[in-house]
């Protein structure tokens, strides 16, 4: 049923390429000959795309207790296997061939779930606040292929979900016969993105997830299925339907619990929606 679905993906969307640079870059970094000052020279050729990255190595809510100031010293710090995902990540922004204000609002939407999936990954410390934040910010790429590829198309998507205040996976399966999940999966694959963020992208939707060979794998998704459902119910960046129901007892959170974090994240939000999209 997955290779009938990927078929008729591929003959209804142009499966994109990364940015020039993020290609290079990701080709050096699964090169095991590569190294660091080849890397660096490589990524610094993009000012603008070299900023980012560095600004999301640089969160506070990344992990790091150090500013990593270069390319090299962030790939010491953090490995190559975390750089290669935070390379996807700063790719996002570029990718969207134009950016109006549903582009706008898909930003914004994923730079609240990351935040929020780090946060929460302090908390609880089932997976490591960086692994949720790079997560977090990649989690919804397959709308963003989407909305490149059918633009005529996902803007009737995107209408309906406002005007009947509905779930995207939802008018998508309706109107296109697959979702954004189903999308990104595929694309996640295509890129050879690292298996937890491939499952993060195709499953956080997913209410009863499959068994997975890494148990962590679980955790992370888990972790960003909230974080998402936590932003819509606050109408960060894409509107949610109304009463959106936050899972967070899966977290093992308490209501208590729950509204304490929910203190914390509207407290540093702002702040790094202000960092992160400079």
């Amino acid at each position: 049923m997955k290779s009938d679905l990927e078929r008729i993906i591929l003959d209804t969307i142009d499966i994109p390429s990364l940015p020039t640079v993020a290609m290079k870059a990701l080709e050096l970094i699964n090169d095991d000959g590569a190294s660091i000052d080849e890397l660096e020279r490589i990524i610094s050729q993009d000012q603008s795309f070299s900023a980012r990255l560095l600004r999301i190595a640089n969160s506070p809510y990344y992990g790091m207790n150090r500013r990593i100031d270069t390319i090299s010293s962030g790939v010491m710090l953090i490995g190559f296997n975390t750089m290669k995902s935070l390379v996807v990540a700063a790719s996002l922004k570029d990718m969207h061939r134009k950016f109006g204000l549903f582009e706008q609002k898909l930003w914004e939407h994923s730079l609240g779930v990351s935040v929020a999936s780090s946060l929460i990954a302090k908390v609880t410390k089932m997976v490591q606040p960086e692994e949720a934040l790079v997560a977090g910010l990649i989690h919804d790429v397959g709308k963003t292929i989407l909305n490149n590829s059918l633009p005529d198309k996902y803007t009737l998507v995107s209408q309906k979900v406002y005007e009947e205040s509905a779930f995207f996976k939802d008018v998508e399966a309706e109107l296109l016969g697959y979702t954004h999940c189903d999308v990104g999966g595929l694309i996640a694959r295509k890129w050879k993105l690292p298996k937890n963020l491939e499952i993060v992208i195709e499953y956080h939707h997913t209410e009863t997830l499959p068994v997975f060979e890494d148990s962590a794998f679980e955790a992370l998704c888990q972790i960003v299925s909230v974080a998402d459902a936590i932003c819509l119910s606050m109408s960060i960046g894409l509107k949610g339907p109304e009463n959106v129901k936050v899972p967070y007892n899966v977290l093992g959170l308490s209501e208590s619990g729950y509204n304490k974090f929910l203190e914390l994240f509207k407290a540093n939000y702002a702040e790094q929606k202000a960092k992160l999209t400079e």
